[in-house]
């Protein structure tokens, strides 16, 4: 029987490739080379990004409600995809990687992240699927496994949720929150200090 997915073991990943993702982009400088009117809109495209991730994460953790692995979670963004919360929280890196106007940073982050979460998730349904059996089979031949459908929207009327997710969520909305004047921050320094070890598309 599979068990459930320690997510210790993907939280720290994601926080030791988080800061060597970011290296990265501090010693290299994108190759696309844009106007400064341009460079607003791309940034200004990723912040958009980056705040709709935000937002679907709370979503997600709303209709959770701390109910994770314990029922089938099947309404509102759980009726579009079967990871909303993974999805959501992919569309908000791509976005902090493209508020450095690049596409590579975009693909890097969005890409080493995502990939990391959807390992995480095929593991999660394998859990899933021994522990709840038809009824998340049902669930699962009737839902995408990571980008949402939209068409498929549904909701109840009412959802309960605990306060204690909603606390936890609302600490990581504040750390995705923090890379809006992070950005800014490295784009000075680099712009001031000059560094640039490579070239990235």
């Amino acid at each position: 029987m599979p068990a459930a997915v320690n997510q210790k073991i993907r939280i720290n990943i994601l926080r030791l490739i988080t800061p060597l993702l970011l290296g990265v982009i501090m010693v290299s400088t994108p190759a696309l080379g844009v106007t400064q009117f341009r460079h607003e809109m791309i940034e200004f495209l990723g912040t958009l990004l980056l705040l709709a991730g935000v937002l679907g994460r709370f979503w997600s953790v709303l209709y959770a409600g701390g109910s994770k692995n314990r029922v089938v979670l099947q309404d509102g963004p759980y009726s579009m995809t079967r990871n909303p919360l993974y999805f959501f929280s992919t569309v908000a890196v791509t976005g902090i990687g493209l508020m450095f106007v690049a596409v590579s940073y975009a693909l890097l982050l969005g890409g080493v992240v995502g990939l990391i979460l959807w390992i995480t998730a095929r593991r999660e349904a394998a859990f899933l699927s021994d522990h709840f059996g038809p009824e998340f089979d049902a669930y699962a031949a009737r839902t995408p496994f990571f980008i949402p459908d939209p068409r498929l929207y549904h909701s109840r009327p009412a959802i309960t949720f605990e306060t204690a997710a909603l606390r936890h969520n609302l600490f990581d909305a504040f750390v995705f929150l923090a890379f809006i004047p992070l950005v800014e921050l490295v784009d000075e320094l680099k712009l001031f200090l000059g560094w640039s070890l490579f070239t990235l598309w």
